[in-house]
């Protein structure tokens, strides 16, 4: 064997990978999560849901989150949801091509009163691309480096990285679509097992597949240094691309999103 005297950085690699990140290595999923506050906090008390979605079938892949959420600030100590509550959904839906060139998705995203939405159609692959994003108030084009990856691409790439056991960062880019749709550059990094930020173990009262609880769980440290809006994830990441654990921040409120149920779909019998 002839060692390599200038090795790729594994950044660099997935980088280039483009439209060849295909999400074969993922187990199609559907995850249900309960929501709510990290820790105590006197400011504000929250309860939500949450489900995850990824699929595939023998045209595109799909991928989905939904969050609704309710946040009482006023009368926090009461831990209670009432009327005068804020109440948040966020709601994404995507659809990638086979291959990773192409991506189409569609957001909603309500506070109260307010509903922002945003259509986005995207070209990606080893050159750079394009998005176009259709808001509710103006139109938006964005370009995309080569080797921005799709959802569910980018999610296999996350994987496939943490199979291989390589050390050092993760740098995947891929395209935000919530608030800003640009590009972004998604760095993960696995946590020591001391490292308290985020449980180790799969949820006590988890249902799923009795072969689910073999596989292996990364929990890993998420940030996006262009759009740090809400600062650091914490992912508790398992071998089929099932989320199981996260502890996020939104709208100034610490969370955690704690799988209730994980449903692993059969792969799709394509000709």
């Amino acid at each position: 064997m002839v060692a390599m005297r200038s090795p790729i950085p594994l950044f660099v690699m997935l980088s280039l990978m483009g439209p060849v990140a295909h999400a074969d290595g993922l187990r199609g999923s559907s995850v249900t999560y309960e929501v709510k506050p990290f820790k105590e906090d006197k400011a504000a008390y929250a309860e939500g849901q949450a489900s995850s979605t990824l699929s595939s079938s023998c045209k595109e892949r799909s991928f989905g989150e939904i969050l609704v959420l309710a946040i009482e600030r006023k009368n926090a100590s009461a831990k209670t949801i009432t009327e005068k509550s804020e109440r948040i959904e966020e709601k994404v839906s995507a659809q990638e091509a086979l291959d990773g060139a192409t991506l189409k998705y569609q957001t909603r995203l309500r506070h109260d009163a307010r509903i922002d939405t945003a259509n986005g159609t995207a070209t990606l692959g080893t050159e750079p691309g394009q998005l176009h994003t259709v808001l509710s108030r103006y139109k938006q084009d964005s370009a995309l480096p080569a080797g921005t990856l799709a959802p569910a691409a980018a999610r296999a790439a996350l994987v496939e990285a943490l199979m291989a056991n390589k050390p050092g960062k993760i740098e995947i880019g891929a395209v935000e679509m919530y608030r800003f749709h640009k590009p972004i550059k998604q760095i993960f990094t696995r946590l020591a097992a001391e490292d308290s930020s985020i449980a180790g173990g799969l949820p006590k009262e988890l249902k799923a597949p009795k072969d689910f609880a073999a596989g292996k769980l990364w929990a890993l440290k998420r940030q996006v240094p262009e759009f740090n809006e809400f600062g650091d994830e914490f992912w508790l990441l398992h071998e089929s691309g099932a989320v199981v654990r996260q502890v996020v921040t939104r709208y100034n409120v610490k969370l955690l999103f704690e799988a209730k149920e994980v449903s692993i779909f059969p792969t799709p019998a394509c000709p």
